[in-house]
């Protein structure tokens, strides 16, 4: 027997049983199914999303907290969002000196115990970069090594500054901020030397710059609230 005849019975065979199979008919076919009930959003109600404006240096004549009062200025009518300025510099912060692993969380120290209890306030985090031999600068880089659950599960963005607009600072910062399991949103504002400050010391925005904040900021909040499920 040729293996077209094999074939073809075995075709038959299949095609009968397929044809004995009862029918499931069309009223069967679409009967409801039942839904998961919605979870609950921890920001549901008159809660907003708390948004930490970060600064990231503290050295004398710093240009830093001049940008980020700017942020704050721009974001400040904002009815999606609860919008703070943390500066760093408040917490007088050493170099770093605790004992234990930030993941520990056994902190000694009372600088390190109120930077702790003012980064946990919030949802999401908006970073003020100045660019500093080629990376981040050093007092932002440890005040991040103090913590580590504070951050997790969160969302962050980015205002950088320097000669190539902080790029640089923020990529080194994003490597940072994934292993604290803090999420940073694709949109970045950046600000030149040459074409935002005035004699590179006034801070005065380009309107084409300037105008890169509302869309960071827009999925930050979405950032948060989504995260905010998560914790």
């Amino acid at each position: 027997m040729s293996w077209f005849k094999i074939f073809s019975r075995k075709s038959k065979a299949g095609h009968s049983a397929a044809s004995a199979a009862p029918r499931v008919s069309a009223t069967a076919a679409q009967a409801p199914v039942e839904v998961a009930p919605d979870v609950a959003d921890p920001l549901a109600g008159n809660a907003l999303p708390k948004i930490a404006i970060i600064t990231g240096a503290s050295r004398p004549g710093s240009v830093n907290s001049s940008v980020a009062e700017w942020v704050l200025a721009q974001v400040a009518g904002r009815t999606d969002a609860d919008v703070e300025l943390v500066d760093i510099a408040d917490f007088n912060l050493p170099l770093l000196d605790e004992a234990y692993p930030a993941a520990y969380q056994n902190y000694q120290n009372p600088a390190t115990k109120a930077w702790s209890a003012k980064v946990s306030e919030f949802d999401g985090y908006i970073f003020v970069v100045h660019e500093y031999n080629h990376t981040a600068g050093p007092v932002l880089t440890n005040a991040l090594s103090y913590l580590n659950a504070e951050f997790n599960n969160k969302a962050a963005g980015f205002v950088s500054y320097g000669s190539m607009g902080g790029a640089r600072a923020v990529e080194h910062l994003r490597e940072t901020l994934s292993e604290l399991q803090l999420a940073h949103v694709r949109n970045q504002v950046m600000f030149s030397l040459f074409t935002d400050f005035e004699n590179f010391s006034e801070f005065k925005p380009t309107e084409q710059n300037a105008g890169t904040l509302a869309p960071m900021v827009d999925q930050l909040v979405l950032w948060a609230k989504g995260f905010a499920t998560v914790r």
